[in-house]
């Protein structure tokens, strides 16, 4: 496991000093930029693990994205990373974007460790652009996220779906994180990103600025799940999630696992899965984006392989 260099670690490291915990081994989850879902859902999971055992210390870590995450966790820069299903499954096929990139064979190193929600992708603009649908954002600056993650890709397949083209608006790359400031301040009508129900930032933007949340239609969904092997699924955004928000919001939802590489230990693998499918009640009370999930979701093979020290978890649960 790799040693987490950071202000923090040190103070902690002073810590230990003085304390029985000397010996513990660093983890890092690689989530993507801060304040954004994934961070939170990272920063939780270290929270409940630490809490749960003293032999390992977990830390959530700030990364470019999704994508990104692969290789962190492939060249050991983070031990556990969080991802799509659509890109663990992909990488792991050497398909889509990963068919051509330099470190293709190390993705059959990739190993899954469990499906831990899912979230939706989120369509909103500012309620005074007077947009209402999804070709309104045509001759607009409209936020699609930074072009190496997975929620710009995404969002390009849905607007090639929607028959939109990258030249018919202003495309603007920041991402998940900063986007709900630069909209509230008028640098873009809206923005399409992936991030889970009731969203901290996404809450504070609504509250301060009227914001409109679009359905994405049924067919541009279908068009996409050819380009993606039917890994989309239909979600609701439940009326009042935001303020402002009076109707249900037709979208769809992503699969969000955690996985690690092949080499990574096994017994710290075993108990962060086990911490987590024990202490699942509390993290829904903490957060929508564990909502719904249950051991028999998270255990689910999708034809990435499991690491041995999740299986083994999921065996004695009675689910492998």
């Amino acid at each position: 496991m790799k040693l987490v260099t950071s202000l923090a670690t040190v103070l902690t490291g002073i810590t230990f000093l003085s304390s029985p915990a000397f010996a513990q081994d660093q983890v890092s989850i690689g989530s993507s930029s801060s304040g954004s879902g994934p961070y939170v859902n990272g920063a939780l999971m270290a929270d409940v693990a630490n809490k749960a055992q003293s032999d390992y210390r977990f830390s959530v870590q700030t990364t470019g994205g999704y994508k990104d995450n692969l290789g962190l966790v492939l060249n050991d820069d983070v031990d556990i990373g969080l991802n799509t299903l659509i890109d663990l499954s992909f990488a792991y096929q050497q398909k889509g974007d990963f068919a051509d990139v330099p470190i293709k064979e190390q993705f059959k190193d990739l190993r899954m460790l469990f499906t831990f929600g899912i979230v939706p992708e989120n369509f909103f603009v500012r309620d005074d652009s007077g947009i209402t649908s999804i070709d309104g954002i045509k001759g607009q600056s409209f936020n699609i996220n930074v072009p190496a993650s997975f929620t710009h890709g995404l969002n390009v397949e849905l607007l090639k779906a929607a028959g939109i083209s990258m030249t018919d608006f202003l495309p603007g790359n920041v991402p998940t994180g900063q986007v709900f400031d630069e909209i509230q301040n008028g640098i873009f009508v809206g923005g399409s990103h992936v991030f889970q129900l009731g969203l901290g930032n996404a809450q504070r933007l609504s509250a301060t600025t009227p914001i409109r949340y679009l359905d994405i239609p049924k067919s541009v969904i279908d068009a996409m799940n050819e380009a993606y092997d039917g890994l989309l699924v239909p979600f609701e955004i439940p009326a009042g999630t935001y303020k402002g928000q009076d109707e249900v919001v037709q979208t769809f939802g992503l699969a969000q696992v955690v996985f690690a590489d092949a080499n990574a230990d096994e017994e710290m693998i075993y108990g962060f899965t086990k911490n987590f499918w024990e202490n699942l009640e509390a993290l829904q009370e903490q957060n929508s984006s564990f909502a719904g999930i249950t051991p028999e979701l998270g255990a689910k093979d999708y034809g990435v392989p499991m690491h041995p020290g999740a299986e083994r978890y999921f065996e004695e649960a009675g689910l492998r």
